[in-house]
């Protein structure tokens, strides 16, 4: 990771000097320099907040192909930023609330709604079809959307769900980290309860007095504000949050969160500064959205365990 940081600070499609700028503080190097200083902490900001989020649903699913995407929690916070922009007039009234408030109750009201369809049984297959049922509703609407909307709403909407990290200001590197560090404090806390609610809801409730729905929901709500404030910032996100946590659990061996957790906050930031270095073009002088980047990254994963999870269920 910090290769990656110091990458990402001397690479790009300007070529500048690293001294010069901190020595010049008025010149043009100088604000390229902060650029990519903020683009670097939003981006290990987002690899740790989509990684952990991830890491978080997919335990409390039971699932390894749970996670932010699969499950339609980007699809609702994708909904609320299209209610935002592309209602005619919508942003301009509700300027006070702002994008990240709409991008939250999205995220937030699709994870409720799939938590009462579901009901109390976390059905593997049942989840992902909800999950999926609940995405495709969310595009349709948004393609209504988008036939209502102006031209100024459109453009707005769509350079936001290509994702980029180059809407770094300070004011929503600190929200998302301060976000995030709550996040990261309310899973730690939680990693035990985790530990052994992945055992079995029998264990649970030998050990536990806690309502067993009452946390799986708290927990969820937690993870939906977090993904709500990355997607508002940054645009939806793609398969971060699936691909760190199975990818450690594979190499480990383990579902310990405990163990996870610190390894998922550095390979989660890690994936995001590699595909962001690759969509810039600082390796091949090709401009890419960053979802592109991370979608090639991440769909041969999931690929993986789906026929890892079909060859277990013949066997």
């Amino acid at each position: 990771m910090i290769a990656l940081v110091f990458i990402e600070l001397m690479l790009g499609s300007v070529e500048i000097s690293i001294l010069d700028a901190i020595e010049n503080s008025n010149s043009i190097a100088n604000d390229i320099l902060v650029t990519r200083i903020n683009r670097t902490v939003l981006g290990i900001i987002v690899g740790i907040a989509s990684a952990l989020s991830g890491l978080g649903i997919q335990t409390i699913f039971k699932n390894p192909l749970a996670g932010p995407t699969t499950l339609g929690v980007n699809s609702g916070a994708s909904l609320g930023v299209g209610i935002y922009y592309l209602i005619p007039g919508f942003a301009v009234q509700f300027s006070t609330l702002g994008l990240g408030v709409f991008a939250i109750l999205g995220a937030i009201s699709f994870l409720l709604l799939l938590i009462s369809i579901a009901g109390k049984s976390f059905n593997l297959t049942f989840v992902l079809i909800v999950g999926l049922l609940l995405s495709y509703g969310s595009y349709a609407v948004l393609e209504v959307l988008l036939q209502l909307s102006d031209s100024t709403g459109m453009k707005n909407y769509i350079f936001w769900g290509m994702g980029s990290l180059n809407k770094g200001q300070l004011e929503s590197i600190i929200g998302l980290a301060l976000i995030s560090i709550l996040g990261v404090i309310v899973l730690k806390k939680q990693a035990n309860w985790l530990n052994v609610y992945n055992l079995g809801e029998q264990e649970l409730k030998l050990v536990s007095n806690k309502s067993i729905g009452f946390n799986k929901r708290l927990l969820l709500i937690v993870f939906g504000v977090w993904i709500g404030a990355i997607t508002s910032v940054v645009g939806p996100i793609a398969f971060v949050g699936i691909v760190v946590p199975n990818v450690l659990k594979l190499i480990l061996k383990t579902s310990d969160i405990n163990r996870l957790l610190p390894l998922s906050l550095f390979l989660g930031a890690i994936l995001v500064l590699l595909a962001d270095l690759i969509s810039r073009g600082a390796f091949g002088g090709v401009l890419l959205p960053i979802n592109a980047v991370l979608s090639v990254l991440g769909v041969p994963v999931i690929i993986y365990f789906i026929f890892k999870k079909m060859s277990f269920v013949k066997g």
